[in-house]
């Protein structure tokens, strides 16, 4: 895709980070579709079933009345899946103004999906039971991360623990990058000051105080305006495949996905941001992932395919679909020719046997 505005050089950035939004906001199309937000819940008799019609306090209820498993099933999936809708408003619409130019307000757009959508997202990873406890029955400073009282350390750890319970999420957050990223304020690179420079005209925090007879951002020149252009494009890509890898984790605590589908979503990816990221080590090796799996199936005398939903033809993933799906937004059957998104957590796809 070919940008106005936009420097070259940002375009499979800018690619990826809409390929990023794209995925998960298949996840929130799923979750309606498959109304992956209910809870089946079977009482012990009608009198429960008319009591818990009746209650204003559903948590409270079921908790009181020993349900607390399909309480806390029910709140998880409905504050992740709230908390991922606000995200990707937010996200989409930093990213439009990145590719426009609109420098301070497209960071400023990512300071609460980052640093406290994500958070919470984290939190429900890390510890479900600790979130819906603190949410139901503490005060909100226990629980708000902007608060003194929820402790650096305690954030720090949540960040951990969630990132370990993700597919690579622990292996990105190497020496608690992550956190220091988007909560530090002593760290020169970290967005902690970018987004409170963008937000205040004035800040007098000791690690990034506005110089005298000076407004933040104001009357910043071309190379300023150019260089945190370039930062926005250089950490968001690596902050949203971070994102990917906690959303993915809690999507597959509501949804079953078998291991070909599993293998090949995060082939897709991984191999997305290794083109957007190509100086990143390592990238090459997840650049081959996707063909790797293509011929780990090849031996095996079979492949992955999935059934148009036009023609109901099956659709297999040969080496020019792969290259469609590395390089494109688009796979296009080859029987009646119609495109088929790329941008999607994928759930269709099957193993099929080489019959011939």
């Amino acid at each position: 895709m070919e940008y106005e505005v936009l420097p070259k050089e940002y375009w499979d950035k800018q690619n990826y980070l809409l390929y990023v939004y794209s995925v998960l906001a298949d996840m929130l199309r799923q979750a309606d579709s498959k109304r992956l937000s209910d809870v089946a819940i079977r009482f012990d008799n009608v009198d429960q079933a008319i009591s818990f019609e009746h209650t204003k306090d559903i948590f409270g209820w079921l908790d009181d009345n020993g349900y607390h498993d399909e309480s806390l099933d029910f709140f998880s999936r409905h504050v992740f899946f709230l908390l991922l809708r606000d995200f990707c408003y937010y996200a989409y619409e930093s990213i439009s103004c990145a590719q426009r130019g609109k420098v301070t307000v497209a960071y400023t757009l990512l300071r609460k999906p980052l640093r406290d959508n994500l958070f919470y997202m984290e939190w429900l990873l890390a510890d479900a039971e600790e979130l819906y406890h603190g949410l139901l029955h503490e005060s909100v400073e226990n629980y708000d991360v902007s608060s003194r009282t929820l402790s650096r350390k305690k954030i720090r750890r949540i960040i951990k623990e969630a990132s370990s319970n993700s597919n690579m999420g622990e292996a990105m957050n190497v020496q608690n990058i992550i956190y220091r990223f988007r909560f530090s304020s002593k760290a020169k690179w970290g967005l902690q000051r970018i987004w409170n420079q963008s937000i205040h005209l004035v800040t007098r925090n000791v690690n990034y105080r506005t110089e005298e007879g000076n407004l933040n951002f104001i009357f910043a020149n071309e190379d300023v305006w150019t260089n945190y252009w370039g930062y926005y494009y250089l950490i968001i890509p690596y902050l949203m495949a971070y994102v990917m890898e906690i959303c993915e984790a809690l999507f597959l605590r509501y949804i079953e996905v078998d291991t070909s589908n599993l293998v090949l979503n995060r082939s897709i990816r991984w191999a997305k941001f290794a083109s957007a990221m190509p100086n990143l080590d390592g990238a090459n090796v997840l650049k081959n992932g996707l063909y790797e799996l293509y011929r780990a199936l090849e031996e095996d005398d079979a492949s992955l395919g999935h059934e148009c939903p036009k023609c109901e033809e099956n659709v297999l993933l040969t080496l020019q679909v792969l290259d469609q799906m590395i390089n494109g937004w688009f796979v296009v059957c080859p029987y009646c020719h119609r495109e088929q998104s790329v941008c999607k957590y994928h759930t269709d796809y099957r193993i099929l046997v080489n019959e011939s």
